[in-house]
């Protein structure tokens, strides 16, 4: 009788534990299959004070670092190319989203047949930002929330002006900047000369016909140069420092022991990179074959063959080959939205199963991160002191200088640039 009883008490308990196990399981399962979606601003990581520093005394010390940061002689600050200003989820048909584009506020809208157009937010009339309670009419117009003036975002040209009788004036207009939209990213060309597009950004066939599916993407907001970025690709030699030990140590290079040669956990990297020959000279490429170590010994399914591709000053595809794991794509957008703060994306589609995809691409994150302590407090070095093993860091810059000309916006040591960027439609 008394184990009977017993039996019956230990039912209810027995229960609710499977329930939670299962309800654990379930919620495990969702974050697997949740694409990943890592976001850090300005300030949530790359600077150190020697102390955590937390509300609004960070944010001072935040603002007082860019004051007194030599950034050294630096090139030309916005380049000419295609530049990522958003992914295609993130403006719906007769939506407007504002966008910060080398120091210019624009105005992102979707047309109601689906066409994406970028202007400038500030109506001619008085001067009301179309971002800030403006609305997508008349199929591709923007109407100002002021008087209500419209304004094609196809020509920037006003269309109407509510209960007017006389004609539109000749001068009222925007300009429009040229963009594109390809592998389920927007672009935006911006040259310094007024030239027409110099090439194409390629379509990713795998995205386009779905075949590589959506997995995640991170997003950081950096304060550096836009050129120190891409110049990584060159840096073989900081891959078997900075990158060596793993990243189970995370991403604060104040707090890793750097000093380890044979780390728990390490990443073993074997790299080149080397730019393409005229017509395609504005295209290079790094070549890396990497694997991770543990206690010495490999770890299975960890090897991967992964080709860089760098198009123009902006835009990287990372595509990498698992074997029969699958394969697929990262595409990196580094974006200038001020002289020496970029915004980069990380957006990776690939045939890989959900847990191995989210755990290459937070570890990508973690190694980018690192290098986000090093730009954040670096400064800009034209003639650097080269060493043996550092890789073909001048001619990534000699490269790179392509996308630079005469008239490309320099900064000024008072903060202010030598020219403002325009759109080549304004030329």
């Amino acid at each position: 009788m008394g184990a009977r009883v017993s039996n019956m008490a230990a039912s209810p308990f027995a229960t609710g534990a499977a329930i939670a196990l299962a309800l654990a399981v379930y919620l495990l399962y969702r974050w697997i299959v949740r694409p990943v979606n890592r976001v850090k601003r300005l300030g949530d990581l790359g600077f150190h004070f020697g102390e955590e520093l937390t509300g609004r005394y960070k944010e001072s010390q935040i603002e007082r670092m860019k004051r007194l940061r030599v950034l050294g002689e630096l090139p030309p600050v916005y380049p000419n190319g295609w530049f990522c200003i958003a992914e295609s989820g993130d403006v719906a048909p007769k939506e407007i989203k504002p966008i910060i584009f080398m120091g210019e506020q624009l105005t992102l809208i979707r047309s109601e047949n689906g066409k994406v157009h970028l202007i400038d937010s500030y109506c001619p009339h008085l001067g009301a930002n179309f971002n800030v309670g403006g609305r997508v009419v008349d199929g591709n117009c923007v109407q100002c929330p002021f008087h209500g003036w419209v304004f094609s975002g196809e020509t920037g040209k006003c269309t109407r002006i509510p209960n007017c009788e006389g004609s539109i004036p000749e001068q009222a207009k925007v300009s429009v900047w040229p963009v594109k939209e390809v592998n389920k990213c927007i672009f935006v060309w911006y040259h310094c000369d007024g030239h027409d597009p110099e090439w194409e950004v390629p379509e990713i066939p795998e995205i386009t016909n779905g075949n590589w599916i959506y997995k995640g993407r991170t997003d950081h907001e950096i304060l550096c140069h836009c050129q120190e970025i891409p110049e990584n690709g060159a840096d073989i030699a900081h891959l078997n420092y900075l990158h060596l030990i793993g990243v189970n140590e995370g991403n604060n290079i104040t707090r890793i022991e750097m000093s380890k040669a044979e780390p728990l956990v390490r990443h073993v990297w074997n790299g080149k990179w080397e730019p393409e020959a005229a017509p395609n000279q504005h295209v290079s490429a790094m070549y890396l074959k990497q694997f991770m170590t543990f206690a010495g010994f490999p770890i299975p399914l960890t090897y991967s063959d992964l080709k860089a591709i760098q198009i123009g000053p902006g835009i990287v595809h990372m595509m990498f080959d698992f074997g029969f794991l699958g394969r697929g794509i990262v595409m990196q957008h580094v974006t200038p939205e001020e002289p020496v703060q970029q915004r980069v994306r990380f957006t990776m589609y690939a045939d890989l199963n959900d847990a191995f995809a989210k755990f290459f691409l937070i570890s990508e994150a973690n190694h980018f991160e690192r290098d986000i302590y090093i730009w954040t407090n670096k400064r800009y070095i034209k003639n650097p002191l080269y060493a043996k093993n550092d890789g073909p860091i001048g001619k990534h810059r000699r490269w790179f200088n392509q996308f630079y000309g005469e008239n490309s916006p320099r900064l000024n040591k008072d903060g202010t640039l030598t020219n403002r960027p325009i759109s080549i439609n304004d030329w």
